[in-house]
């Protein structure tokens, strides 16, 4: 049986961050109540499909947005209610997650996400500064990160994560270890450290533009990495990945999915999905899919078979991003060749250029490596006319 990772994605949110360009945005309770029951058409007829194809098992479920704690505690049953009915499975042990924003927690949405089935909830911590968190225009403050936490806590949840960030405008070195500090002290069992991206079209990147935008040195975002890295070490998480931490049995299972370039199903407005060889997204368009959420491949767009020169390149970079590496026998197991007889030329540059390291089989970033990251990444796309 192969393992299916199944993703949710919730496009609502309070207020739009300014570094954020997620496909995400503010609704009234009608609109949110119509995708609701749009997204349970879409799932009932994937479900469908899943049953009649065979050969997979339901892996993993991440509830993601947008803020998707913004619904309703019921809308969340709902909607996991659907997948356990549609996919012909009971709640899993294996990992439900939901993203929530602090803001948007409450103990009655809480009791809801319980007893729904979700055993893991991500929290957009982001920085335990008001005024940085202001400055990103986030809706909630550190006090209501506090509340939020405990209150899970209270409620039986042994498995939350924090995501933070770092390089962010007007955020200091002493900022972002009291940050790391004070959600260490709070025993989350996952962290997740990402740095500021400016991605064209949000108001931070029209600020950078515009002169606006005054953002810590490429020296001291990376102190602040390393002094995660660090702190992160000596409180007992293990970096598995680039950015993210976990104490042991904590690691992110569904993420470990896509690092692994295992299948993935994405359901909702706008979610991407990889099967059967085929990468697919749904429409972004509300409208179409509020009325025909119940014909998925009507509302599929930019259908691309993956080559298998493609999928190596993605093989390799994604699975360098985890801490293990690359597996040899992994790949030659999957593609029928050998990772040297494939990319031997560029293993070795960047060997000498102490990018990598190679151990018990395992091909791995070094520290410097994860600190160069992209360039090494860059290393292992195939010249296209060769796919």
């Amino acid at each position: 049986m192969k393992n299916l990772a199944l993703y949710l994605h919730v496009p609502f949110c309070l207020r739009k961050c300014r570094y954020c360009d997620f496909l995400s945005f503010s609704a009234d309770a009608s609109i949110k109540r119509d995708y609701v029951e749009a997204l349970k058409r879409e799932i009932e007829a994937r479900g469908r499909w899943f049953r009649e194809k065979g050969g997979y098992r339901l892996y993993s479920v991440f509830i993601g947005g947008g803020t998707p704690s913004i619904l309703e505690g019921g809308q969340v049953g709902e909607l996991l209610s659907s997948v356990w009915n549609a996919f012909g499975q009971k709640p899993m042990t294996n990992e439900v997650t939901l993203e929530a924003n602090p803001g948007t927690i409450t103990q009655e949405k809480i009791r809801c996400w319980k007893q729904a089935g979700v055993t893991r909830v991500s929290v957009g911590v982001q920085a335990a500064q008001n005024i940085l968190l202001k400055r990103l225009g986030r809706v909630h403050t550190w006090e209501e990160t506090l509340e939020g936490i405990q209150e899970l806590r209270c409620a039986g949840f042994r498995s939350i994560s924090a995501d933070l960030m770092m390089g962010l405008p007007g955020q200091s070195l002493e900022d972002w270890t009291d940050t790391l500090a004070k959600i260490l002290a709070m025993g989350v069992e996952h962290i997740s450290c990402y740095s500021l991206i400016l991605e064209e079209g949000t108001p931070f990147y029209r600020e950078e533009a515009a002169g606006k935008l005054s953002l810590p040195s490429d020296e001291e975002e990376r102190r602040m990495y390393h002094t995660a890295v660090r702190q992160l070490a000596a409180a007992g998480y293990r970096q598995y990945e680039i950015s993210n931490f976990a104490k042991p049995g904590y690691a992110c299972l569904h993420n470990l999915c896509y690092w692994d370039l295992t299948s993935y199903l994405g359901l909702g407005l706008g979610a991407s999905s990889y099967l059967e060889g085929t990468r697919f997204q749904n429409t972004n368009d509300m409208q179409n899919y509020l009325k025909n959420s119940q014909y998925p491949r009507s509302i599929q767009e930019n259908c691309t078979v993956v080559t298998q020169a493609r999928e190596m390149e993605e093989y390799m970079f994604l699975g360098l991003r985890r801490t293990d590496g690359v597996e040899a026998d992994s790949f030659r197991a999957r593609f029928g060749a050998g990772v040297e007889s494939v990319y031997g030329e560029a293993l070795a540059a960047l060997q000498r250029k102490g990018f990598l390291q190679f151990k018990e089989g395992r091909i791995c970033l070094t520290e410097l490596g994860r600190d160069f990251a992209n360039q090494v990444f860059v290393e292992f796309l195939l010249d296209p006319e060769t796919e």
